[in-house]
């Protein structure tokens, strides 16, 4: 009898351990040299807090890219060592394990995304440093075999493979004026805008960072409106300022209809933006309060980003954290995957800090 009851006590605190697991959220982070913090990858509670850093950063500035499928793993890019050029690793999601995935060849990479089943990953990947050198296309690695095949040879960056396997979206870099969202299917094959060319104008259109909804239904991205004017300087020398007109983000449905635009501030810089929630919020890091409407000032910076989560059926917008540095891409993972408990790692207690 009392064996039985010891194994319902530890049965029971099991169930109690299980249900009090927190959906994960991964990040970059990189500060001023004013500043005084950690550059690297940071993962945290998806309320703000628990802000624990997995990879210190220094000059090889890695970021995360996103989480496996099953919340084992995470992939980032970083600089290779002594290298301009960025590659692709693999680490496990305590930050131990770290695997580089593409060669130290002098090609350049953009994006990175999993196959639902986690057993590939498709990416943009160049010969130059700029994405119009050399040969050029989205690829799609096996992690297993190291095997990499070209499927598409077209300019894709920020590419990301739909949970249901069946798309893979991407934004397009070039064609300024105006630049929009693509979608193809996942063996390379068909590829078409998502959203049609903005109609062009005044202002330039640069819309980025697509990322697929859970359920595989729709799709969030943001939209940047600039121009660049002539203002005169020091001396009455003129000179080309960029003019932010606004920032926004949008949602829209898979086949590119019913867009919407979210109630966020249209002077709210956009770094990383991604779901949350099981697709029921918005997680992204911003600038805020970036001068709209006129001609940004010599020697600008932008001031340091937070991570901010909204509400898509009410609008809210709660603030995660409250940090000096400047984050600049994240993702989320939900709690129903293997919880994360790293080990051995710095924990940041100003990262509970939030509004």
């Amino acid at each position: 009898m009392r064996g039985q009851k010891v194994f319902l006590l530890c049965l029971m605190s099991l169930l109690f351990l299980s249900t009090t697991a927190h959906a994960k959220i991964v990040f970059g982070l990189q500060y001023s040299r004013t500043d005084d913090g950690t550059d690297g990858i940071y993962i945290m509670d998806d309320d703000g807090s628990n802000v624990t850093l997995l990879m210190e950063g220094k000059e090889l500035r890695p970021t995360p890219k996103c989480w496996s499928p099953d919340g084992k793993q995470i992939l980032f890019d970083r600089r290779h060592h002594r290298h301009r050029e960025f590659g692709l690793f693999l680490m496990n999601a305590d930050g131990t394990n770290i695997r580089q995935l593409t060669e130290n060849d002098g090609s350049s990479i953009n994006g990175g995304s999993f196959s639902p089943d986690g057993k590939s990953i498709v990416f943009y990947k160049s010969e130059g440093i700029r994405v119009d050198e050399g040969d050029f296309g989205i690829y799609v690695l096996n992690i297993e075999t190291g095997k990499l095949k070209k499927i598409a040879n077209i300019h894709g960056i920020q590419c990301e493979w739909s949970p249901d396997g069946k798309d893979i979206v991407f934004a397009w870099p070039q064609g300024a004026p105006s630049r929009t969202i693509w979608i193809m299917d996942s063996d390379g094959h068909n590829p078409r805008r998502l959203i049609p060319e903005p109609v062009i104008g005044e202002f330039w259109t640069y819309r980025s960072k697509p990322h697929w909804s859970p359920d595989s239904q729709q799709v969030v991205f943001v939209q940047k409106e600039y121009k660049y004017v002539d203002v005169l300087g020091a001396g009455n020398v003129r000179r080309s300022a960029l003019f932010i007109k606004a920032y926004r983000y949008f949602i829209c449905d898979r086949n590119g209809t019913n867009i919407r635009q979210l109630r966020i501030p249209k002077d709210w810089h956009p770094h990383g933006i991604h779901w949350m929630d099981d697709g029921k919020s918005i997680v992204f890091s911003a600038s805020v309060d970036i001068p709209v409407g006129k001609p940004l000032p010599r020697g600008f910076v932008r001031p340091a980003s937070n991570i901010y989560k909204y509400h898509i059926k009410t609008g809210e917008i709660t603030q995660l954290t409250d940090l000096p540095g400047a984050g600049w891409s994240l993702d989320w993972i939900s709690d129903d995957v293997l919880p994360v408990t790293p080990h051995g790692k710095k924990k940041v207690m100003w990262g509970a800090i939030k509004e």
